[in-house]
C-alpha cells in the first residue's frame, strides 16, 4: 500500500492483492499481484478505472504493468523500479490524452509500492492553430504541462522524479523553439517555464540564515536540490543555444524572485475562496474586504461605504492602523506601505482592479488565508519562500524578490551589467518596448515601460558627477536674503528655509 499515507486529491491509496480474473498472464515468478486504480482528468465525465499487474522474478517483485482492463493485451505501459514507461495515447471522452508512468518504489516482497502517473495532457485543443500542437507532439513527443515538485515535498515521489519531469519539459520547450523558428518560419518565440518557481518556493528558504527555521544541518540537501534544478535549466539553454545564430536575440527574464517567509499575516478569510463568497458576506456589517480573484503584487483592500464621508473615514482609519501595526513577537512593523488608491500610482499601480487601500508587507511577512482569532503566526508550512505581497526590493542572504534580465544579440553590449545604483533596476514593463525596439516595430499601445537603451551599443547612460556637489555662493546668499525678508515682515514665525 502507499506509504506514507496522506490525504490529497491526486494521491490514491492502494492495496495489492493476488491477481484474480486476469487474462494473458504467463507462468513463472512470484504470484502476480494486482490493484485497480481510479483515474480522472479535469473533466468529471472522463473518469476511468485502470488495472495494475505487479510481476517479479527470482529476486522478488520488480515491475508494474498498467492495463485498461484485466487483460495484458490492453497494456498501457510497463515500468520497472526507477524507470519511466513509454508514452501512451488513450481516449478520454471525445479527446485523446498522453500519459506515462514511473515505478518510484517497490520492495521485493511488494509490501510497499509507489506508482507515479504523469498528468494526462490532451493531444489537441491546447494550441493555436490547433494543428501545430499535434505536429509538435509528433516531432518532439507529448507535452508535459505540470511537473511533480509538490509531490516530492509531500513525500510521495523522490526529487529525482521531479527533476526528470522538469528536464523533459525544459528540453521539449527548447526543441520546440528551434523547430518553430528554424523550420516553421516563426520570427518570435517566447515561453514560460515554471519549474524553478516551485523549487524556490519549497527549498530556497532552507538555504538562507534569514529564515527563522534555518537549519545548517539540512541546508546541504536543499542546496543539492536547487543545483539539480539549475543544472536542468543550464541544459535547456544549452539545447536552445545550439541552434541560435549570430542574427538572433536571446532574452531570459524571470517573472519574480523569491525570499524566505517567517511570519504569516491572516487578513483574508477562507470565505473569499468560496464560489459564493459574495452572497455569504453580510454587507451591512462589512466595512472592508479582500478578494483573491484580483492578484496584484501588493494586496488590495476594498471599502464598502454608504457615503463619501464614510469612505474617507474608513480609508483614513484603516491606513493609520496598518501603518502602526506592530508584531508583538518580532517588535517590527508588519506593513511596509499602506497607501490610498489615489497615491498608489507612486508605485506604478492604477486601474479599475486597484483596491481602495494598497498594502505592501515588510520583508519576511506573507499574506495567508485562515479563519481564527490570531492575525499573525509563524510559518510552519512546506511553502518556505514566497513572492509578492512584500517589498519588491526585499533581499537577504540568497533570497530576493528581484528578477533577472539577460539579453544577447546584435547590437547588445557584451559583458555589460547595468549599474542599478546609478540607473535603477530594469522593470518588467520595460521588457516589451525593448523587444519591440530590437524587432523594429512599434510597441503595443498599452505599453507603459521604456526601452532599456543602456544595454545597447552606442548608448552610455551613466554620467559621472564631481566628487563633491558644486557650491554656488549667490544661491546661498539669495536664500539667506529671502529668509530675512519674510521674517522681518512676520511672515515666518521661526527660522526655516522657504525654498
Amino acid at each position: 500500500m502507499t506509504t506514507p499515507p496522506m490525504e490529497h486529491p491526486a494521491v490514491k491509496p492502494i492495496q495489492l492483492t493476488p491477481a484474480q480474473g486476469w487474462r494473458g498472464i504467463a507462468s513463472g515468478g512470484p504470484p502476480p499481484l494486482a490493484v485497480a486504480i481510479p483515474v480522472s482528468t479535469k473533466e468529471e465525465e472522463d473518469r476511468q478505472t485502470w488495472q495494475v499487474l505487479v510481476r517479479g522474478g527470482p529476486n522478488g517483485y520488480e515491475r508494474a504493468i498498467v492495463c485498461r482492463e484485466q487483460d495484458l493485451s490492453t497494456a498501457i505501459g510497463e515500468t520497472r523500479l526507477g524507470a519511466w514507461s513509454e508514452w501512451a495515447t488513450l481516449p478520454f471522452g471525445n479527446r485523446n490524452g498522453t500519459v506515462r508512468f514511473k515505478l518510484v518504489t517497490l520492495t521485493p516482497d511488494a509490501s510497499t509500492m509507489t506508482l507515479y502517473r504523469s498528468h494526462i495532457m490532451p493531444r489537441d485543443g491546447w494550441s493555436e492553430p490547433d494543428a501545430i500542437g499535434g505536429e509538435l507532439i509528433d516531432r518532439l513527443g507529448p507535452f508535459v504541462e505540470h511537473v511533480s515538485q509538490v509531490f516530492d515535498v509531500m513525500g510521495v515521489v523522490d526529487y529525482a522524479t521531479c527533476v526528470e519531469e522538469g528536464e523533459y519539459q525544459g528540453q521539449w520547450l527548447a526543441k520546440a523553439a528551434l523547430y518553430l523558428t528554424q523550420e516553421k518560419g516563426c520570427d518570435l518565440f517566447f515561453c514560460h517555464w515554471h519549474f524553478l518557481d516551485d523549487v524556490n518556493h519549497y527549498h530556497l528558504a532552507h538555504l538562507d540564515p534569514f529564515w527563522f527555521r534555518y537549519d545548517p544541518q539540512e541546508a546541504p540537501q536543499h542546496w543539492a536540490k536547487v543545483r539539480l534544478a539549475y543544472q536542468a535549466i543550464d541544459r535547456m539553454m544549452a539545447t536552445l543555444l545550439q541552434g541560435v545564430t549570430e542574427d538572433d536575440y536571446v532574452v531570459t527574464v524571470s517573472d519574480h524572485g523569491c525570499s524566505p517567509i517567517n511570519r504569516l499575516v491572516y487578513m483574508e478569510p477562507k470565505t473569499m475562496l468560496a464560489k459564493d463568497w459574495y452572497t455569504r458576506l453580510d454587507w451591512d456589517k462589512t466595512k472592508v474586504w479582500l478578494h483573491e480573484g484580483v492578484f496584484l503584487d501588493p494586496f488590495n483592500i476594498y471599502i464598502n461605504a454608504k457615503s463619501e464621508a464614510e469612505y474617507q473615514t474608513i480609508q483614513r482609519d484603516l491606513i493609520r492602523d496598518l501603518r502602526t501595526w506592530v508584531d508583538e513577537q518580532t517588535q517590527q512593523t508588519v506593513v511596509a506601505l499602506a497607501l490610498a488608491k489615489r497615491d498608489a500610482q507612486l508605485l506604478g499601480l492604477w486601474g479599475d482592479q486597484l483596491g481602495d487601500v494598497v498594502v505592501v508587507l515588510e520583508a519576511g511577512y506573507q499574506l495567508a488565508k485562515a479563519e481564527g482569532p490570531r492575525p499573525l503566526e509563524d510559518n510552519t508550512g512546506n511553502l518556505s519562500s514566497g513572492h509578492a505581497r512584500m517589498l519588491p526590493t526585499a533581499e537577504h542572504t540568497y533570497g530576493t524578490q528581484k528578477a533577472i534580465f539577460l539579453i544577447s544579440g546584435p547590437g547588445v553590449k557584451q559583458g555589460y551589467e547595468r549599474p542599478a545604483e546609478k540607473l535603477g533596476d530594469i522593470r518588467l514593463i520595460d521588457v516589451a518596448p525593448t523587444l519591440a525596439h530590437l524587432l523594429g516595430i512599434e510597441p503595443p499601445a498599452q505599453t507603459q515601460g521604456t526601452v532599456v537603451r543602456d544595454l545597447l551599443e552606442g548608448y552610455e547612460m551613466v554620467r559621472e558627477r564631481p566628487a563633491k556637489t558644486p557650491y554656488y555662493k549667490p544661491t546661498a546668499q539669495y536664500k539667506a536674503w529671502i529668509q530675512r525678508f519674510f521674517k522681518d515682515r512676520d511672515v515666518l514665525a521661526e527660522e526655516v528655509v522657504p525654498c
